[in-house]
């Protein structure tokens, strides 16, 4: 049985309607390949393309390559290895101590491959990067920089501009995350050369993803991780996923529509969520910038409670004590590399939507607050 009070939209968000209509005739009637050469095909081809285009203007992107993909954690392997490989022998990259697993992993493996030399930046206890960090950081040797748009634990925003520019001036490339940024407020990839996003994170559907390429990343160069028939410039071969694809291009659309409008909601929502837990609760910390944070997004320290307790046992709510992709569920990497080991295991995650409401806020800080209540009585932490 679904929560009936969702906060978890950092994991994933419910599909829009109107995402799902513009799908369904490519489920049905409109199942070509696009690879094909008749009008079956040639019909899927065209809404690929219109699809690459609603992506494109969602980023600002006036040149450069859409390449879509299953995933965002595809879209971040392709831009990591494949930068990687196509320098053509062992080289320097920059990344941070918090980013996703799916940007850390593969740093880990090129690291103990002996296929790059990583430095790993330290964030300041907000979660931000700065760019005279970044700049300290590089060398000539330097390939490749990927430093997260937002995070997806803390919710802090990064100065990517100014971090983009730091690359710009020094040649290398600069990769950003962009998945819990992008949906959520206005992003202009210029001055990036290499974006990756996930349709599921704003209404659209699972497994469709995309990384956008700059001409100067094109012109560095990218090996492709996928061979076979060459689709998608050679950059990521196999049959394209046209339903969720066509679903990438309509949430894209919906968003370049709704996403101011939503972004100020959600902030409301998230500053009133806080309000009733400190009202409540007390003993509250609020982890990651103030300010510079994703709309709606709230993480927060709970002093004598157990986070997963608390999300075992806090009935009809919906939230989390980090991402939903890590299968060793270790969310405490991102707190104890900013500074705040003591804040492992007692805190929660919470990512307001489009579709929640004050009451459900209201709602759902009072079903929080009684089980924090019942922890501290209990003494279980």
């Amino acid at each position: 049985m679904n929560a009936a009070i969702y906060l978890d939209h950092n994991a994933t968000s419910p599909l829009d309607e109107g995402v799902l209509e513009a799908m369904l005739p490519f489920m049905r009637e409109h199942f070509g390949n696009p690879a094909s050469p008749h009008a079956a095909g040639r019909a899927a081809q065209e809404a690929v393309e219109r699809a690459r285009q609603s992506v494109a203007a969602l980023l600002g992107a006036r040149g450069g390559r859409i390449v879509l993909t299953a995933s965002a954690t595809e879209a971040n392997n392709l831009a990591i290895f494949g930068t990687v490989a196509a320098a053509g022998g062992p080289c320097h990259a920059v990344t941070t101590m918090i980013e996703h697993k799916s940007v850390l992993e593969p740093f880990r493996h090129l690291e103990q491959k002996g296929r790059a030399r990583v430095t790993w930046l330290r964030p300041d206890g907000f979660g931000r990067v700065h760019p005279d960090q970044l700049a300290e950081a590089l060398s000539g040797e330097t390939r490749l920089v990927s430093i997260m748009a937002a995070s997806n634990v803390i919710h802090t925003l990064n100065p990517i501009a100014a971090l983009a520019r730091v690359c710009a001036a020094r040649g290398v490339l600069m990769h950003t995350d962009a998945t819990q940024w992008i949906g959520r407020l206005p992003m202009d990839v210029d001055g990036l050369d290499l974006v990756s996003l996930s349709a599921h994170k704003f209404y659209g559907p699972k497994g469709a993803g995309s990384l956008y390429l700059s001409d100067r990343a094109l012109r560095a160069g990218i090996a492709p991780r996928m061979l076979g028939g060459g689709q998608e410039a050679g950059l990521r071969s196999g049959t394209l996923n046209v339903p969720a694809i066509v679903g990438l291009g309509a949430a894209c659309d919906l968003a370049a529509r709704c996403q101011e409008a939503d972004a100020a909601r959600a902030r409301e929502l998230a500053r009133l969520l806080i309000q009733r837990l400190t009202e409540r609760v007390g003993g509250i910390t609020l982890n990651g910038h103030p300010q510079e944070r994703i709309p709606g997004g709230v993480h927060v320290t709970l002093e004598g409670a157990d986070s997963k307790g608390l999300i075992a046992s806090v009935p009809g709510v919906a939230f989390s004590d980090g991402s939903a992709c890590e299968t060793d569920r270790d969310p405490d990497y991102v707190l104890k590399a900013i500074g705040r080991p003591e804040a492992a295991h007692r805190s929660l995650r919470f990512q307001i939507g489009r579709t929640n409401t004050a009451a459900e806020v209201e709602e759902a800080a009072e079903r929080l607050a009684a089980g924090v209540e019942r922890m501290r009585a209990f003494k279980y932490c």
